[in-house]
């Protein structure tokens, strides 16, 4: 799976603090110490501090000290926070990721996050979940599914709840309650052209 995004590169200093602003501002906005953002940006720890103070310069991030660590968390007050966490989410962040492991299930027509972590990106008020629940529409084996998810869960270290639903109970006019359930809360889509040739 790519570990960057390569059509965003252009539009930021480089892959190492695209992917370092993609941990900050697409993960729950805890604040992290420098090597576990290196860790989790899968940079070096000399790279991630070097980013770390750039980003902080220009009003990205905030730091504070605690102890010998450097505590660095995203700066929400900026008025563009949420477009860049959107952009982040979309490429390098939770959406893109999914997007690359699922765009090459086969009978795959359809996906999409729902639950509370679609209704906090769609803007609803409340604490962003540690995991995220995925729907995808078509036939493919929930096997293959969790599969492809535990590779992004391992990448982002965020829990992954799959599940998939029939095209046919997807698209029902009187769909079964579950499938209802789903259909009545915010989904944010999955592109599943999202893969490296897509």
């Amino acid at each position: 799976m790519n570990t960057s995004a390569p059509a965003l590169v252009p539009l930021f200093r480089s892959d190492q603090q695209l992917r370092i602003l993609g941990v900050l501002f697409g993960g729950t906005g805890d604040e992290l110490t420098v090597g576990e953002l290196a860790v989790r940006a899968e940079v070096a720890q000399a790279t991630a501090s070097r980013e770390v103070a750039r980003l902080e310069q220009h009003g990205l991030v905030k730091t504070r000290a605690l102890g010998r660590n450097r505590l660095v968390r995203p700066n929400w007050r900026l008025p563009w926070a949420p477009e860049l966490r959107s952009i982040l989410l979309q490429t390098v962040g939770v959406l893109g990721r999914l997007g690359e492991a699922l765009s090459g299930l086969e009978g795959a027509d359809e996906a999409f996050v729902f639950g509370s972590w679609a209704a906090r990106f769609e803007g609803e008020p409340g604490p962003f979940p540690n995991d995220v629940d995925v729907v995808v529409v078509g036939d493919v084996p929930l096997r293959s599914v969790r599969r492809k998810c535990r590779e992004v869960e391992q990448h982002l270290r965020v829990d992954i709840n799959p599940v998939v639903i029939d095209k046919g109970a997807w698209s029902a006019p009187e769909a079964e309650p579950f499938v209802a359930h789903i259909r009545e809360q915010p989904l944010v889509p999955i592109s599943l052209d999202a893969g490296p040739d897509g």
